[in-house]
């Protein structure tokens, strides 16, 4: 009986992802796990918003069906679809947010997919959780999503076997180019620029730095230096005046000098490479196999 009742009334499925990849914190990374290690099950409480009126029956439902879903694992946080109304305007999508941390969390902005039962993409946009509020340690609310009819990707929406989704993608750091690069790169050079970038370590939050590429010195005495710009920001970063040192391998000046850009804006989460012309006045040193670079009173990179 109370299967079916299940079956009646939770008419989407379930997707789960780590809270390392959605938060980025790597502080709460969980050892490997041995093959004969048992894995921990958390069932996360149900937590209705102190603020949202929900009818007592309303509640027993949500309770059952919070009661029924599957066990997650520690730091992992899901999305649990309940149930799709679909009007003119768009669609309300009813699902749990689960958290199986052993802390609150907060979440803000997020970027969410809607998926058919053969994980077709239905619809994507980006929610503010803030209304969600703190989402309590080893807990589960329930939720509503909606999707304006424009960000529909498909005029016939499913009415069960759907999904929502946390969109990874948006928290991939990738490569931007400006427009002049786009046009002047080879499709093999801008592969291996994206190579690279996915191959660097993962920054730090709000961590921007720089990654020496290449440098050369021209016939008329100028060294030209190319770095990859790297912002591990949530913000855009405009770079209006920036202070260069290179270095060989002994740690001897090879050149110094301060740089005014356009700005230079370097996207959420991207890489950017740029070349920095230094001119033969400023370059101490003509003969160098090693180098690297820094912004005075900063680590080397």
């Amino acid at each position: 009986m109370f299967s079916s009742i299940k079956r009646l009334l939770q008419k989407g499925k379930d997707s789960t992802v780590s809270s390392n990849d959605l938060l980025h914190d790597s502080s709460k990374a969980l050892p490997e796990q041995t093959e004969h290690e048992a894995v921990e099950e958390i069932f996360p409480k149900i937590s209705f918003h102190p603020l949202m009126y929900i009818e007592d029956e309303t509640r027993y439902v949500y309770q059952f069906l919070n009661n029924e879903l599957p066990p997650l694992q520690p730091n992992q946080l899901s999305l649990s679809a309940i149930d799709i109304e679909v009007d003119e305007e768009g669609a309300m999508v009813t699902a749990f947010i689960r958290n199986s941390l052993a802390k609150s969390i907060l979440l803000q902005d997020v970027n969410l997919l809607l998926l058919s039962e053969e994980r077709e993409l239905l619809a994507r946009k980006e929610f503010s959780l803030e209304e969600l509020g703190e989402l309590p340690a080893s807990s589960s609310r329930p939720w509503r999503f909606y999707f304006e009819r424009e960000t529909l990707l498909k005029e016939e929406l499913p009415k069960s076997g759907f999904q929502l989704a946390f969109d990874l993608t948006k928290n991939e750091h990738k490569l931007d180019l400006e427009p002049t690069w786009e046009a002047q790169l080879s499709d093999v050079q801008k592969e291996e620029l994206a190579k690279l970038v996915a191959s660097l370590p993962k920054l730090g939050e709000n961590e921007l730095s720089l990654h020496s590429i290449s440098a050369s010195l021209k016939e008329d005495g100028n060294l030209a230096a190319t770095l990859l710009i790297r912002n591990g920001s949530k913000q855009a970063v405009n770079l209006e005046v920036l202070p260069l040192e290179l270095f060989d391998e002994n740690f001897e000046i090879i050149a110094r000098g301060s740089f005014t850009l356009a700005p230079l804006t370097i996207l959420p989460n991207t890489s950017k490479p740029w070349t920095f012309i230094f001119p033969a006045s400023l370059v101490e040193k003509q003969e160098f196999t090693k180098w690297s670079v820094r912004i005075p009173n900063q680590q080397m990179i």
